[in-house]
C-alpha cells in the first residue's frame, strides 16, 4: 500500500492530502494536523460511517422501499408516455 501523507483540518475535521494548500471541504488556510495517531483515527471513523451506512442500505425493510419507489416511478412513466401518444384532440 502507497504511503498517502495527510493531514487533518482543525476547523471541520476533514483528511487532506499535505499538498494543499486550503482544505477541499471548508476552504480552511490556518494549521492543519499532522498527527499520524489523529490521521489514523480520522479515516477509522470514515470507514465505521461507510460500513453502517452500507449495512442500513441493505435491510428488507430498505429494499421493500426502492422496490415500491421503482414501481412507482416506472408506472408514472408509462402513464405520461400512454397520454402523450393517446392525446385527445378535444
Amino acid at each position: 500500500m502507497r504511503d498517502v501523507r495527510l493531514k487533518i483540518c482543525d476547523l471541520c475535521g476533514a483528511p487532506n492530502l499535505m499538498e494543499n494548500t486550503e482544505c477541499h471541504v471548508c476552504g480552511w488556510r490556518g494549521h492543519f494536523s499532522t498527527d499520524p495517531a489523529k490521521v489514523r483515527s480520522v479515516i477509522e471513523a470514515a470507514r465505521r460511517l461507510q460500513v453502517q451506512e452500507r449495512t442500513r442500505e441493505r435491510t428488507p425493510l430498505r429494499q421493500l422501499v426502492w422496490w415500491a419507489e421503482e414501481i412507482w416511478y416506472r408506472l408514472q412513466n408509462w402513464y405520461r408516455r400512454r397520454r402523450r401518444y393517446y392525446r385527445s384532440p378535444f
